[in-house]
């Protein structure tokens, strides 16, 4: 079996379809389902889509004849505690031990149904079902092909991950299907979130993105697009900025630090969004290299509980650019700008302020992933009782939000100002 296609439920007109169009993904088509209720909007790749896809009918959703799929509930995956997630398979999951059931919307033509997994009963796991079409999209009649990702550089989707809630993803029938095609995995989340991760390759066949979308507390979903390129240009470009050699595994060393399990908002995630936001802005640095090496180590040491996480990160880094034969000046220059993510002053230092604006970027994101980002940090502090961490955490908030400005550079008082205080006064 392949997949055919992957549906995440979202919000009528939601915000996510503008979000993947941003980033550069084409529209192929949409379409509105007649007598099921629903809608769509659909990004083909070479050899599958993704449907985004809303309820425009409770009660065509509920008639008799589709109330079997649950789709209503998905629709309301968030109060009702349901999956939002759907993948068509072409090929039978009769042959791979599937039971199913045909189930024939009004909109299909006459003869015709779809053989849907009779355990996607449970509106907990997601629709399994067989794709009434059989092409992969590159290879669909040029009147419905559309558009495909080709001219934004993506051609085949690699592998798709799903991530669920810890009973879901134990499920027999998400075993089964995974085990049944090789490109999708099936991944748990203790945290109860509901993930959509897809490796998008160039025409070369090379992962150069991954499209992650990730639930949020807003009920809506995170979208970004992760450029798996970024971590090595940016380690190549500080080192050789700075004239010097890394040593040996360092790169490894520090992302396998980033990715420590006791992190839930410092991970790789920050980091990359981190040096995404210095990329465009290397211009301003004085010392473009220091700042940028600064970024990768600033939070390379993270315990919860720790007092000194800063302190050490400094340590490791000066211990590797003595390793690498940097001066004592260029040495001192890091510490200080990792020092400086402490945010226990102001910095007055323009790199300082350029790299302390970037790691409080976060404060101005779009609502749904600050909504993400404060979920992260109090998993990362859930050792902390609820109250005591409800007023320490509205302490910290709020000194940014009495700030005169929060940002130092211009560059970022120009753009994310605005939406922090926003976010701030939400959140205090």
């Amino acid at each position: 079996m392949s997949i055919d296609h992957l549906f995440v439920c979202i919000e009528p007109g939601g915000p996510e379809i503008d979000a993947l169009q941003r980033m550069g993904l084409q529209e192929t088509y949409r379409r509105a389902h007649p007598g099921q209720g629903t809608a769509n909007v659909c990004f083909a790749f070479d050899n599958l889509y993704l449907e985004l896809l809303w309820l425009t009918s409770e009660a065509e959703a509920r008639s008799p004849a589709i109330a079997r799929t649950r789709l209503w509930e998905r629709s309301q995956w968030r109060p009702l505690g349901a999956c939002p997630f759907g993948m068509a398979f072409r090929g039978d999951l009769a042959s791979a031990g599937v039971p199913t059931w045909d189930y024939r919307p009004p909109y299909l033509s006459a003869g015709m149904a779809i053989p849907v997994a009779t355990a996607s009963d449970d509106p907990a796991l997601p629709m399994v079902f067989v794709s009434p079409g059989h092409e992969r999209p590159v290879e669909w009649p040029s009147a419905r092909r559309g558009t495909l990702q080709q001219s934004g550089g993506w051609g085949e989707v690699l592998w798709v991950d799903i991530g669920l809630p810890p009973r879901a993803a134990a499920a027999s029938l998400l075993r089964t299907v995974a085990s049944a095609s090789s490109p999708l995995c099936i991944t748990a989340r203790q945290d109860g979130r509901h993930c959509l991760r897809l490796a998008l390759a160039d025409a070369q066949g090379q992962h150069t993105h991954t499209l992650d979308l990730a639930s949020t507390g807003l009920g809506r979903w995170r979208v970004s697009l992760i450029d798996e390129t970024l971590p090595a240009r940016s380690w190549q470009r500080a080192w050789a900025a700075l004239g010097l050699t890394a040593p040996d595994g360092l790169m490894q060393r520090l992302l396998d630090a980033w990715a420590e399990p006791q992190r839930h908002y410092h991970t790789q995630q920050h980091l990359r969004e981190c040096l995404a936001l210095l990329e465009p802005a290397l211009c301003l640095a004085q010392h473009p290299g220091e700042v940028e090496l600064a970024l990768w180590f600033h939070d390379a040491v993270y315990d919860p509980q720790g007092k000194d996480n800063e302190a050490r990160s400094a340590d490791w880094a000066t211990e590797a650019l003595a390793q690498a034969g940097a001066g004592s000046a260029v040495q001192q220059r890091v510490r200080a700008l990792i020092m400086a993510t402490c945010h226990d002053a102001e910095p007055t230092d323009p790199d300082a302020r350029l790299l302390v604006d970037i790691d409080l970027a976060i404060l101005g994101a779009e609502p749904v992933r600050f909504a993400e980002y404060d979920a992260q940090v109090r998993a990362e502090y859930r050792w902390v009782p609820s109250w005591l961490y409800r007023r320490k955490r509205k302490e910290v908030l709020a000194g940014f939000l009495a700030r005169s400005t929060i940002f130092g550079t211009e560059r970022f008082r120009e753009r994310p100002e605005g939406q922090a205080r926003e976010n701030l006064r939400s959140a205090v």
